[in-house]
């Protein structure tokens, strides 16, 4: 029980602040989003669209597109180092079962679900679908990716010190001024090859991560490389400090590059670039400003896996009961991210009192006062 404590104690004084910010930022940005997806007018079947489109969203959805989900799985990575220094393999293992994998096989057959049920109506209304049900993970797709990852890289954490321990090339290699691009080659090859090999992959869509082979790749290589740099201590986060600006720079020469194109026949490798680029700049940004407690983190960390978790089904009741009213569409996505934001945190408020549906959401079970 001592041990245990001891434990504790070490991790809550080592805890990154800033990778708990940059995780409830990420997240909610896919809500906005997912949001948008409604509101434009390439929108596909499983979004419930506007009854006018405001296409000037696209720019926004293009910016974060390269990234949006590579830095989950980053931060996945990260947060599973963390735990594993903590934590014995199987302890980690069963904490990963309860925190990701029960909300995910909950997700499957209720919000998920939901989600594709809610859809179908609306279509339905439309005489261009059956209304239908059918176990389905949708927004929680990426969850069981990184239940895949954190049990590969178990299996190896302890047998390859480069996943467990500081490293004194890399160590050293961060101390360079520019030496963390290094890390940009493993995610530039893997762009080059799907744009190489598209036969092999199925497609070369970049920014198409979910339940695609592209996706499954990338998020490894992500979840791999947030393990080594953060196993580099102090010398990773100097590095990301230093290097911010001109991480920024670059990636906004690349998305300007990019919408110059109209977003079309860039390949893979510099789209792939940009992404590298504009996720240092935001880890490097949080490293120097989010790296700190307070109670609106503490409260917000909490809240934003059950929000994410119910937020697109609410999103689908609003555009059924909200999307047809002609209002100025700008106005309305902002009043129906607000209704979602709400609707949702009033769900979480709801049910995180409950024992039994705390770990649902993905919520540990609150320590009982001695």
């Amino acid at each position: 029980m001592n041990e245990n404590k001891k434990e504790s104690l070490t991790y809550y004084k080592d805890r990154r602040h800033d990778i708990d910010s940059l995780r409830v930022i990420a997240m909610f940005l896919l809500i906005t989003y997912h949001l948008a997806w409604s509101f434009v007018s390439w929108s596909p079947y499983w979004f419930i669209p506007n009854i006018k489109s405001f296409d000037y969203l696209g720019f926004f959805m293009e910016l974060i597109n390269t990234w949006r989900i590579p830095i989950l799985f980053l931060i996945s990575g990260i947060a599973f180092r963390y735990s594993f220094e903590n934590r014995k393999p199987k302890a980690l293992l069963i904490e990963r079962l309860k925190v990701i994998g029960i909300p995910y096989i909950f997700g499957i057959f209720t919000f998920g679900s939901v989600s594709l049920l809610l859809v179908s109506y609306f279509w339905n209304t439309k005489g261009e679908s059956e209304i239908f049900w059918i176990p389905e993970d949708g927004h929680l797709w990426f969850l069981f990716n990184i239940l895949l990852y954190s049990f590969i890289y178990l299996l190896f954490a302890r047998k390859i010190s480069l996943f467990s321990k500081k490293n004194r090339f890399i160590s050293n290699l961060l101390k360079n001024r520019f030496g963390i691009f290094l890390f940009a080659l493993p995610i530039v090859l893997e762009g080059y090859l799907l744009e190489s090999l598209p036969t092999w992959y199925g497609y070369n869509f970049y920014i198409t991560y979910m339940d695609t082979l592209h996706g499954l790749i990338l998020g490894f290589l992500w979840f791999g490389i947030g393990i080594i740099l953060v196993s580099q201590e102090k010398d990773f986060w100097t590095a990301l400090k230093n290097n911010w600006r001109f991480n920024l720079i670059l990636g906004m020469i690349l998305y300007i590059n990019r919408l110059l194109n109209e977003f079309q026949d860039i390949h893979g490798a510099l789209v792939a670039f940009e992404s590298f680029n504009f996720i240092f700049f935001l880890l490097g940004l949080s490293a120097i400003y989010l790296n700190k407690s307070s109670s609106q983190l503490d409260y917000y960390k909490q809240a934003i896996f059950p929000v994410y978790i119910v937020h697109l089904p609410i999103q689908h009741v609003l555009m059924i009961w909200l999307g047809g009213w002609a209002i100025n569409p700008i106005i309305k996505y902002f009043l129906i991210l607000f209704l979602i934001c709400f609707f949702s945190l009033t769900f979480y408020h709801s049910i995180k009192n409950f024992k039994i549906l705390r770990p649902l959401f993905g919520l540990r079970n609150l320590a009982k006062n001695k």
